[in-house]
């Protein structure tokens, strides 16, 4: 059987005018796997996850959980969590 979509990033794009901080990305995060962002400090580690919670808005790109799409909703309504 094959397993579901649960997050997918496509091209997210990250800029802080004119420089791109993150991007642009694609990932996608299957049902019952584990997952995390690895690489050196000031990557964009971080501002993936901010943007993924809501709490940083896309510059470019889309993120949609379970096949909806989060881009356009605040944080508190995303039901995602952030930990370090």
């Amino acid at each position: 059987m094959p397993r579901s979509v649960e997050l997918e990033v496509c091209e997210l794009t990250k800029r802080y005018s004119p420089q791109v901080s993150v991007g642009p990305i694609t990932f996608e995060v299957y049902e019952g796997e584990f997952f995390s962002l690895l690489g050196p400090s000031g990557c964009g580690k971080t501002t993936t996850l901010r943007c993924i919670a809501g709490f940083e808005r896309l510059s470019q790109g889309s993120i949609k959980l379970h096949g909806a799409r989060l881009d356009d909703k605040p944080p508190h309504r995303r039901d995602v969590g952030l930990v370090f």
